[in-house]
């Protein structure tokens, strides 16, 4: 009696994990401001409204992430000393590895998995061609994920991504409502052919339904399993480290909000 677990005494720990509600979403997300989001992509169909809601990928499961912090020091040896001087140069966030798998299994899932893939091609790329900003480079990114002391609204740039498309896995169809012509899918699909659209209703209306679709390039097919790695780099403007960073206060835990880590 009165042993280590005795039941008097014994408490259990509270775990978050199946009420994520208790401390908000703190899955791991990278996503764009409301103005770059607003700029390049709430227009575009690929994005669901779930996806419009979070502005970027957010991963389904714990993925694994990959985070290393270096101080650089330079050895200065000494003529006849058995041990050198070390003089410090500079520390550094290194970049961060995160993979997760994406589980397929509705619709649903199958359409953010799609969206993901569009948006980490979309930030990426730099802004060429016609538009507003021509020239700029790829977007600053925020990665959040696991509550502030850990990632909170940090400054990325995604530097490269790598999705792995298994063949040993199902892949569902997913309608996606972008590309081919919509209008002659619909005159197919209820039976009519508009004397303008004739040419390409009439060769989806001579299909089944399944192939109308598919000829469109509205269905498309999502790995029910698949795993998505990114590889990002914390970046801080001159003037916010100038202005904002000073260690004390880091320290204090008071630039949490400011995405220093």
């Amino acid at each position: 009696m009165g042993g280590i677990f005795n039941s008097k005494t014994q408490s259990s720990l509270q775990s978050n994990v199946g009420a994520p509600s208790s401390t908000g979403d703190w899955a791991v997300k990278v996503t764009v401001s409301d103005a770059v989001f607003n700029d390049l992509m709430a227009d575009a169909p690929v994005f669901p409204d779930s996806f419009k809601k979070v502005k970027g990928l957010r991963f389904p499961v714990t993925p694994f992430i990959n985070m290393s912090h270096s101080a650089a020091y330079d050895a200065r040896s000494v003529i006849h000393n058995n041990y050198p001087y070390y003089a410090y140069q500079n520390s550094q966030v290194d970049q961060m590895t995160i993979a997760g798998s994406f589980p397929v299994q509705n619709k649903n899932d199958g359409l953010n998995w799609i969206a993901s893939l569009h948006f980490l091609r979309t930030v990426t790329k730099m802004y060429y061609g016609g538009g507003k900003n021509q020239g700029n480079p790829p977007p600053v990114c925020r990665l959040n994920g696991y509550g502030d002391y850990v990632y909170k609204d940090v400054p990325v740039v995604i530097t490269n991504f790598t999705v792995e498309l298994r063949e040993q896995v199902d892949y569902i169809g997913v309608d996606v409502p972008t590309g081919g012509r919509p209008d002659a899918i619909a005159e197919a699909l209820n039976g009519t052919v508009d004397p303008g659209l004739t040419a390409d209703a009439g060769f989806l209306q001579g299909s089944n339904v399944t192939r109308a679709v598919e000829s469109s390039g509205s269905t498309n097919y999502v790995p029910t399993d698949s795993l998505i790695s990114i590889t990002v780099v914390p970046v801080y403007s001159r003037n916010k480290i100038s202005n904002q960073f000073n260690l004390k206060d880091f320290a204090s835990g008071k630039l949490t909000d400011k995405g220093f880590i």
